[in-house]
């Protein structure tokens, strides 16, 4: 009898470790490229924040557009939140009240992590990223 629940208990938790690993989202974030979608903003006529990663010896080389300036910066990647390091890089140029409400916004949640759902990045503040397909 003991043998019997020794070999139930075994096989119960060797299921659940393999259900638990299976169920960790995880994306390879190498030389990607990954765009705003207009859901948060529900704007047409404006250009949204999108940026590249390119996998170095420190993480992730982040660079892109906040709508109007160009950033650069430093990341890193734990398999379910991308943590851009700060200070970043920005251009300074003057932009239109709704570029500059975007791209404040948009600076200040990447303060935080963006954070994986599996297949999409999202800030702090809602606004989803999506990845570009390759072509």
């Amino acid at each position: 009898m003991n043998k019997q629940l020794l070999i139930g208990l075994t096989l119960t938790l060797g299921l659940v470790g393999c259900a638990s690993k299976q169920s960790e989202p995880s994306m390879d974030l190498a030389d990607s490229r990954w765009y705003m979608t207009s859901d948060f903003y529900n704007i047409a006529d404006i250009k949204l924040p999108a940026f590249t990663l390119e996998e170095n010896e420190n993480g992730f080389k982040i660079s892109g557009t906040t709508g109007c300036n160009n950033f650069f910066g430093q990341a890193e990647w734990d398999g379910k939140q991308l943590k851009v390091n700060q200070p970043i890089g920005m251009t300074r140029k003057i932009c239109g009240d709704m570029a500059n409400k975007i791209e404040m916004e948009f600076v200040q949640a990447l303060e935080q992590s963006l954070v994986s759902d599996g297949e999409n990045l999202r800030l702090n503040n809602g606004a989803m990223f999506k990845r570009v397909p390759k072509s």
